[in-house]
């Protein structure tokens, strides 16, 4: 017993001896021994993110993303841009194992300004001018130094989205300071929604339900008499502006972009986002449409064409839209009013092309055409993202009358026929916008390029000919 006892103390004596004597590696973290190779993808990656987060074409930012992997990486990559995720590999040769990195595209607040900074950045390290430490530190400086507008100013823009289309259809005063109201507590209230972690669907009914809602009261109090200095408010042309601002943000024609680009799969993900986002807002006014007839409050009858205010008003009300949809995404001054002014020249192509005898859809299809071509042209002059150009432009081509007007006729107690037709005429018209805002950008980037090879044949400083928007 006494020699098992021994036998067994020798061994474990053994066991913490050669315990002792094992010597632990020193493993060193990898964010201190990454290659420049792989410095050079994430920043890509993080760059590619932001700017796919924010609705910019899957095109462009894969342009994007490949002007600087030409600059610094010496083998091809490859990357492939989902509505979710973002794929970037590269084949290293023979002797080196491939690499692929994989981030998820997390959904951001649109900032035109951070776009725009983040446009520069790629356009500086595609001419070469700088160094991969130092457009490492000027990311991370971009990133950490956001310029956003405060939230109160995010309200005012939203409340300028309702008031504008408002004033498209009247020029009564109190209707617009109502219509700027509403839009102002409708952007608080999806505000508040988003911060809850709402699905977008039904942010858009509740915010929708919420706007019917409140013109279904104010119509109350004006039949009833107490409120009788605003007995000359339409409350239909409330609902029409909060509609507008709820359409405003759906990113359509970026998603158009990805469609014409050949981008199907990140295409047929943000078409069906503005399809369910669509749903949503169809689905909250009809809810409120459908409460306040059964609460005995039946609106007054839809106006029609005839009842557009004069064309100044109308000029007016489009600038104030575009200028407004601006401010809201971020947009610097210039940029604001350069905006404005191309939502004033889109809404006059409108107009003049239904004075000529077009129909609405092809009539909005060409100043959708005439919008993309400018925004193309003159984005690279004001130094603004294209697309924050087009997005904001075609906001007051948005066919929010017609949709309300469809609606009516779904929830018509008398059945009355034409619901269904002109809910997909607004569809048409919508599709229209957003495909001529597409070819209008297709036909402008060759036109561009056309125009900066015969800037820099002349004896002055070059300018660049690649596309960064």
């Amino acid at each position: 017993m006494n020699s098992f006892t021994q036998l067994v103390r020798r061994s474990f004596g053994k066991i913490i001896a050669a315990q002792g004597s094992v010597k632990i590696a020193d493993f060193e973290k990898i964010d201190n021994t990454l290659t420049p190779n792989m410095r050079a993808l994430r920043l890509v990656m993080t760059m590619a993110d932001q700017l796919s987060s924010m609705g910019m074409p899957a095109h462009s930012v894969t342009n994007l993303a490949l002007n600087i992997t030409d600059v610094y990486c010496q083998q091809k990559v490859h990357i492939d841009i989902s509505y979710t995720q973002i794929f970037v590999s590269q084949d290293r040769g023979v002797d080196r194992e491939p690499l692929t990195l994989i981030r998820t595209i997390t959904p951001r607040e649109t900032n035109y300004q951070f776009m725009q900074q983040l446009q520069d950045l790629s356009a500086k390290i595609a001419n070469h001018t700088l160094t991969l430490d130092d457009a490492e530190k000027s990311l991370d400086k971009i990133l950490s130094r956001v310029r956003r507008y405060p939230r109160w100013v995010i309200y005012i823009a939203s409340g300028g989205i309702s008031a504008g289309s408002a004033i498209l259809y009247s020029a009564t005063w109190p209707l617009v300071l109502i219509a700027f109201f509403v839009g102002a507590v409708t952007a608080w209230l999806l505000g508040r929604l988003g911060r809850l972690a709402l699905p977008p669907f039904f942010t858009q009914v509740v915010a929708s339900l919420f706007i019917t809602l409140f013109a279904s009261a104010l119509m109350w109090f004006v039949s009833h008499g107490y409120v009788d200095f605003m007995g000359s408010v339409n409350p239909t042309l409330i609902t029409v502006g909060g509609i507008v601002l709820l359409v405003a943000g759906m990113a359509i024609v970026g998603a158009f972009q990805d469609a014409i680009d050949e981008y199907y799969v990140t295409a047929g993900a943000r078409l069906l986002r503005v399809a369910m986002m669509t749903t949503g807002i169809v689905a909250g006014v009809g809810i409120g449409l459908y409460a306040s007839r059964k609460l005995g409050i039946s609106f007054i009858p839809t106006p029609d064409r005839l009842t557009f205010a004069s064309a100044s008003y109308q000029y007016l009300g489009a600038v104030i839209i575009s200028a407004s949809f601006a401010l809201g995404n971020h947009t610097r001054l210039g940029g604001i009013i350069l905006t404005g002014a191309t939502g004033l020249l889109g809404y006059y192509t409108f107009l003049a092309s239904s004075s000529a005898g077009l129909s609405s859809i092809p009539a909005n299809a060409l100043a959708g055409i005439t919008i993309g071509f400018i925004a193309t042209l003159v984005s690279r002059v004001w130094h603004m993202p294209s697309l924050a150009i087009v997005n904001a432009s075609i906001v007051p081509l948005v066919p929010g009358l017609i949709l309300y007007n469809g609606l009516m006729g779904l929830i018509a107690p008398e059945n009355a026929p034409g619901g269904d037709d002109l809910l997909l005429r607004a569809i048409l018209i919508s599709v229209a916008i957003a495909a001529g805002a597409s070819f209008g950008v297709l036909v402008g980037r060759p036109t561009r390029r056309s125009f900066v090879l015969i800037r820099n044949s002349l004896p002055q400083w070059p300018l660049r000919s690649e596309d960064q928007e």
